[in-house]
């Protein structure tokens, strides 16, 4: 059994962090890898909140998750600076290549 679940593509309309951290927890995983093309736009607007419920679902069930955002300069600066904090912490982090992010979740 992998140690991540993979985020899977969706309709962006119907996103929903919860149900995104329960097929992880469902999976057996305790951890989750989110490619760019995975994540609906609202999740790169932060006003929207999408974001931020994922955060506080990942961080209520203990699931850590990877990002992999290429290019995040294409974002707002809110984004920027959302990322960068995220980036400190050990819950979630936004990562430019995929290999990457599967080290991260690998070491943790």
């Amino acid at each position: 059994m992998s140690r991540y679940a993979e985020l899977e593509r969706q309709d962006p309309a119907t996103f929903d962090p919860a149900a995104a951290v329960t097929r992880c927890i469902e999976s057996g995983a305790h951890a989750l890898l989110a490619d760019h093309a995975s994540l609906p736009p609202a999740f790169f607007d932060l006003s929207t909140g999408v974001a931020g419920e994922m955060v506080r679902r990942l961080t209520l069930y203990d699931i850590r998750m990877a990002a992999v955002v290429p290019d995040g300069s294409v974002h707002s600066t809110s984004f920027q600076a959302f990322a960068r904090e995220a980036n400190g912490g050990r819950q979630f982090r936004f990562f430019p290549t995929r290999e990457e992010a599967i080290r991260w979740l690998d070491a943790g």
